[in-house]
């Protein structure tokens, strides 16, 4: 005869072979996804697009209804911001405090507030993680220093040969502009006139009065960090052209910029910590 076994004996059995088919979530490493470094010197590096590693468990975003949405990748920024930070190691015994995204566009796009920076709550605690170490390095610098200077490493491909300036309209860098006047931002001992006078061409030009390029004037990195905030960051998008992120160029690029940013941290940037209030 067949014997019946009660209900409870049946799930008791069945339930722990599901529980064992169970797919683990998927394990986000901040680690793999970002370079993060503490600075010596009041100077910040962010390189936000330039990453290759998809987010485990997150999709490619869609961008339905937003304004200027782009998922492909920033070529080559995360190496030359990395190349830079050493470069600036060698140039001016010292270390910028550093912030590098090795997770795709496609995932997250930190550069953009929270609302239209992901579709997927997976990829918010990198966005966050992201924002934390710029923030930390920001109240890092402005407690040890005061001030400081926030550059955000970007590339464009509509000019090759050009490096466009961001700064939403000047904005960012208010505090710069008030203390030193307009040749701190193009001046001769500024990076965008550092750079010029190595060959580089920039937009605009220092001798000129035109806007920036809507289209690189800056994101919500600079607009979130920048000066005019009151935060006692300047920061600059630099839109770099391809042939300044071409690999057989990246190490002539590094030592270039960071030439120009000793010659403004020299001029413009302060050379002793302040005491902490």
């Amino acid at each position: 005869m067949f014997k019946f076994l009660p209900i409870t004996a049946i799930l008791l059995n069945v339930i722990p072979l599901f529980a064992q088919e169970k797919t683990p979530p998927e394990k986000i490493d901040l680690d793999i996804l970002m370079i993060v470094k503490k600075g010596t010197l009041p100077i910040i590096l962010s390189a936000p697009h330039g990453g290759r590693i998809a987010v485990p468990g997150v999709p490619v975003r869609v961008g339905n209804g937003i304004d200027k949405f782009v998922i492909a990748n920033d070529t080559n920024t995360d190496l030359l911001t990395e190349k830079l930070a050493a470069a600036i190691k060698k140039e001016m015994d010292g270390e910028p405090y550093v912030v590098i995204a090795h997770f795709q566009r496609k995932s997250l796009d930190v550069n953009r507030q929270p609302e239209l920076a992901y579709e997927s709550e997976k990829a918010k605690p990198v966005y966050d993680a992201y924002h934390k170490a710029l923030k930390d390095a920001c109240d890092d610098v402005r407690r040890q220093w005061g001030r400081g200077l926030l550059l955000d490493i970007h590339a464009q491909a509509a000019e090759k040969d050009t490096i466009f300036r961001g700064t939403a309209g000047r904005k960012s860098v208010k505090e710069l502009e008030t203390r030193f006047g307009a040749k701190s931002l193009h001046g001769p001992n500024s990076i965008l006139g550092a750079l010029a006078k190595q060959g580089y061409t920039i937009f605009p030009p220092g001798d000129s009065t035109e806007a920036e390029e809507k289209r690189y004037s800056g994101g919500y990195i600079t607009s979130r960090y920048g000066s005019s905030n009151g935060t006692g960051i300047d920061a600059i998008q630099l839109e770099t052209g391809g042939n300044h992120r071409s690999k057989d160029n990246l190490d002539k690029t590094a030592a270039d910029f960071a030439a120009a940013i000793k010659l403004f941290h020299k001029e413009y940037l302060p050379s002793e910590k302040t005491p902490a209030k």
